[in-house]
């Protein structure tokens, strides 16, 4: 029988609207799951900020997680705010707008921590390339000379794509140029092969093993050709066309100017501006979210966030061991052996234990690096998106932070242990993502290696490429999964990507070839695809051998 919620039903209908803009469903009632609805811990954070503006309170991520059904979840929110907070309905009266502040060209600005590191990772080795490669194939037509009027836009608007960083004595300093227009390479790619007709075993049905050869040509290329940081234009892009008339978009743009976050942001301003290529309206600029970041240093938050990471990590190994090859090799990058309907053979496990499909994965990671290494305190990485005031919500450029994820096990713990420890993990990070990395390096100060990155040089991405689809000039844009490049920018010893794509989760690893070799990669990527393919039933498994 469905539960009864408490809230009123107009409460109730107010709520199911965040939801369904969020999660993209209609139809949504009080009983059905967060996580049932395909939810995840990036798509929470987006969620309890729009249902905390909606209803005018400060919501914890973690409610999301011990309230995941739509009727509780709503219940406990009304519950939080006094009958004032709660209007009726939303308020008809339209917020200001923003002014739009010029800024002079020759004003420095400044870098986050995040542009920082990345700046100075290609200062010590300008074989670096923090490049970011994006491809959609395109149903319908664009019109190119349209397309290179938005990108005009897009750089004019944004001064993110119009910022230099300028290498002074050493130093550095961040200027703004003029607008600039971005080249639109125009590429003839022949006849189009037919990549759906030929799939692997392991690749979801229907999802393309990799993209056509011209098109890979054309984004390798692009990658190996370094963008100069002091001129302000990191940003590549060409629209391909094959003899059918169908399309490929491409960009190339430095991970200085762009992350996943922004891709969503990216599309919507090109389509914006096609739709209205003469009405400017401002925007939040990325030297305001360089300020906020700034302005948090030494608030109390910033110290209670601090004082978590430094009890978290206490008596943490920096460095998750892998074997590495007696000689060095090639770096390398292959697909894990994920079966089709992985994500629904998931979703009883989620709804009954609170998780994401995340913590999922964190979890098979964690205990296959236990059982791999045999060691029972492993650390690894995972990027997470530091845009959580609403202000931020629709930023273009890198918001990116990383947290570390610990796993600690005894011989007595099982997958179950670990999958509500990789949960507290999660939640924990996800509520104290205000420190950046550097700052918990500074404070803690773990021992170094030359090419490794103490505590995440093992790391667990997500990539959420069902987000990059997009309506562009009344075309539809289907994002292309470009893993054939992974092994030419593998940063870390080892990198787990989750790709959620067309509802299906496909797995990528790159490995360095310098610190784990091809063999020693797949036997690990073995361990944890059969984890995952069986992981509902492996819940009451030992994670080390018992004996």
């Amino acid at each position: 029988m469905d539960s009864v919620p408490n809230t009123p039903p107009g409460q109730l209908r107010r709520m199911a609207a965040v939801w369904e803009q969020v999660l993209k469903k209609g139809g949504i009632g009080p009983d059905d799951s967060f996580f049932t609805l395909g939810g995840q811990s990036v798509m929470a954070g987006t969620l309890v900020r729009a249902a905390g503006e909606r209803f005018g309170v400060r919501i914890p991520i973690r409610t999301l997680f011990e309230y995941s059904r739509l009727g509780e979840f709503t219940d406990h929110v009304v519950g939080l705010a006094p009958p004032a907070a709660l209007p009726a309905a939303p308020p008809t009266t339209p917020l200001p707008e923003r002014a739009a502040l010029a800024v002079p060209l020759a004003v420095p600005l400044e870098m986050t921590a995040f542009q920082r590191r990345i700046w100075l990772a290609e200062q010590i080795d300008p074989s670096v390339r923090n490049h970011v490669p994006l491809a959609w194939s395109v149903a319908g037509r664009l019109d190119p000379d349209r397309l290179w009027v938005a990108l005009g836009r897009l750089v004019a608007e944004h001064e993110i794509l119009r910022t230099r960083f300028v290498d002074e004595d050493g130093g550095w300093s961040v200027q703004l140029r003029e607008p600039w227009l971005p080249p639109l390479e125009l590429l003839d790619l022949g006849d189009a092969p037919d990549t759906a007709t030929h799939i692997p075993d392991g690749i979801p049905d229907g999802i393309p093993d990799g993209i056509p050869d011209g098109v890979t040509e054309w984004l390798e290329a692009a990658l190996r050709l370094p963008f100069d940081l002091e001129s302000g234009q990191l940003l590549r892009a060409a629209l391909g066309e094959f003899a059918d008339g169908r399309q490929v978009l491409l960009l190339c743009v430095h991970h200085l100017v762009i992350d996943g976050e922004s891709i969503p942001v990216l599309l919507a301003e090109l389509d914006r501006y096609c739709a209205t290529p003469d009405r400017a309206r401002p925007v939040v600029q990325y030297r305001e979210f360089a300020a906020h970041q700034r302005e948090q240093r030494d608030s109390a938050s910033w110290h209670t966030d601090l004082a978590y990471w430094e009890s978290a990590l206490e008596g943490a190994s920096a460095d998750t061991p892998l074997p590495a090859p007696d000689r060095p090799e090639p770096n390398g990058a292959f697909r894990l052996p994920l079966p089709a309907g992985l994500l629904d053979s998931l979703r009883a496990v989620q709804s009954e234990h609170g998780v994401s499909w995340f913590m999922v994965a964190a979890t098979a990671l964690a205990v296959s690096l236990h059982r791999w290494t045999g060691v029972d305190d492993v650390t690894f990485g995972s990027p997470t998106a530091n845009r959580n005031h609403p202000r931020f919500a629709e930023l273009f450029g890198p918001s990116l932070n990383t947290a570390v994820l610990r796993s600690g096990v005894t011989a007595d713990s099982t997958v179950l242990d670990v999958l509500l420890r990789m949960r507290r993990e999660a939640l924990g990070a996800l509520e104290h993502q205000a420190v950046e990395f550097d700052d918990v390096l500074n404070r803690l100060k773990p021992a170094r290696r030359f090419g490794y990155t103490p505590y995440v040089n093992v790391t667990l991405n997500m990539n959420l490429l069902d987000d990059h689809a997009a309506v562009l000039d009344g075309t539809r844009l289907t994002p292309l999964l470009i893993d054939e490049l992974r092994s030419d920018y593998a940063k870390f010893g080892l990198t787990v990507t989750m790709v959620q794509l067309d509802g299906q989760l496909i797995g990528l690893v790159s490995h360095r070839g310098d610190q784990l070799g091809a063999e020693g990669a797949r036997g690990l990527a073995e361990h944890l695809a059969g984890l995952l393919t069986r992981f509902p039933e492996a819940l009451n498994e030992p994670v080390l051998p018992r004996g």
